[in-house]
């Protein structure tokens, strides 16, 4: 028994409410259990508890041991004066408020439904690759739905505070905040880091005033990336590195290391040089990019914002000084869906909400029930036990899902695991 497992138990009811009564004989009748609180102070708000004949409207104060209560000096606080019934799994001594006053309390232990403890040791014991995994085929379609809407609007707000500290950092500009995502996103997981430290050390604004000169924003971008700090041989890269060097010191730039991109066990087209050029191209191509696709309501369109390609060095180069055979530089479809689902997606979100526009919230969920779904081993996984993703907005939930509950066996906080601790029997 843990305490988080007994506040589910009162929260959701799943124990016998017939003929309750207090640790000194007095009948209880629960009008209300409450809302749950996470925050600090009384586990449960707002309830509405009947008391022999009167009615008490106040908190209510979770425990294990009823001892819990003076040895988290309780009684010393005046936030739980307000307790009006205190709820534990064993009794040893009745708590008392600050005035002395002693507060109802009520034993929980026996009255659980059994089924609730032994799936919950079920789910927790689990070595599985989820803990429900022989489980969820069980569980109906609408209980999937509701988990999976949460899990999504989950990841979308747990992504805002990398977009408030951008935020911050840019004192509020949301076009800059945008570029910072898209760089990051160009990093492509591997990369992701270095490539949020380049937007950081080269402002939007610095690249704005180049947006009509594409050699000067790839010299930019491959400059602060420390890509044009030694010489080579070759003609386009000493170019570049003349344009650097006269741009850094107009605007006081510094460079990355360029050891802090990885190449090593990378296909050719996901090298860092090739997304710097692919990123310096959407960057010439699309001024004001954030405030198009505010404007924009067709998936398509905003896609096809992203068709980009780099320029004609990178169809013959994937590295600088080393000539390739021919190919494409333009960034795929799958590249820009990523994009779409790992930056435009959450600032969209995010940015809707703090200006209290749920239109662009909508929209941008709507973004991802018209995105195809990732292709990964997790969301196959999910596909094997029943679990398939239909859109990006399926497989991010299923993403989220898997990484921030059922790795981390919060089946309490998720709607399947509730489902499953609510079940009559599990075979």
């Amino acid at each position: 028994m843990n305490e988080d497992l007994l506040q589910y138990i009162w929260q959701a009811g799943l124990f016998n409410s017939e003929d309750l009564k207090t640790t000194d004989g007095q009948p209880i009748l629960i009008l209300k259990r409450g809302r749950l609180n996470r925050d600090s102070g009384p586990d449960f708000s707002e309830a509405r508890i009947r008391i022999g004949e009167a009615d008490w409207v106040g908190n209510i104060e979770i425990h294990i041991h009823s001892n819990d209560w003076f040895l988290h000096k309780h009684q010393l606080d005046s936030a739980y004066n307000n307790t009006v019934l205190h709820v534990v799994y064993n009794h040893q001594k009745v708590a008392q408020r600050m005035d002395g006053s002693y507060v109802p309390t009520f034993i929980l232990n026996e009255r659980i439904y059994p089924e609730v403890i032994k799936h919950f040791k079920l789910l927790k014991q689990s070595e599985q690759w989820i803990p429900c995994a022989s489980l969820i085929s069980k569980i109906d379609h609408f209980t999937i739905t509701q988990a999976l809407d949460r899990t999504l609007v989950n990841r979308l707000e747990r992504k805002s505070d990398q977009i408030q500290e951008w935020l911050n950092t840019c004192n509020n500009d949301w076009h800059s905040v945008f570029y910072y995502a898209i760089a990051r996103s160009f990093g492509f997981g591997t990369n992701a880091q270095p490539f949020e430290e380049l937007a950081l050390r080269l402002p939007l604004q610095s690249l704005g005033k180049h947006k009509n000169d594409a050699h000067q924003i790839e010299a930019l971008l491959f400059g602060t990336a420390g890509f044009l700090n030694e010489v080579i041989i070759d003609d386009y890269h000493n170019n570049l590195r003349k344009e650097w060097q006269f741009l850094k010191q107009k605007y006081q730039l510094h460079s990355n290391e360029p050891s802090s991109f990885k190449l090593m066990r990378m296909r050719p087209g996901n090298f860092p040089t090739m997304r710097l050029a692919q990123l310096s191209a959407l960057i010439y191509k699309s001024h004001h990019l954030f405030a198009l696709i505010i404007e924009l309501n067709d998936v398509k369109d905003i896609i096809q914002l992203f068709d980009v390609e780099g320029s004609a060095y990178w169809q013959t180069h994937y590295v600088f000084g080393k000539a390739a055979k021919k190919h494409s530089a333009e960034l795929s479809e799958a590249a820009r869906q990523l994009l779409l689902i790992n930056a435009v997606v959450p600032v969209l979100f995010v940015y809707g909400k703090s200006i209290g526009n749920e239109n662009i919230c909508n929209k941008a969920i709507s973004l991802l029930q018209h995105l195809a779904p990732e292709s990964n081993s997790i969301v196959k996984h999910w596909e094997d036990l029943g679990l398939s993703a239909k859109s990006a907005f399926d497989s991010q939930a299923l993403l989220e899902l898997k990484a921030q509950f059922c790795d981390k066996k919060l089946c309490l906080q998720c709607k399947i695991g509730n489902k499953l601790l609510q079940a009559k029997a599990i075979n």
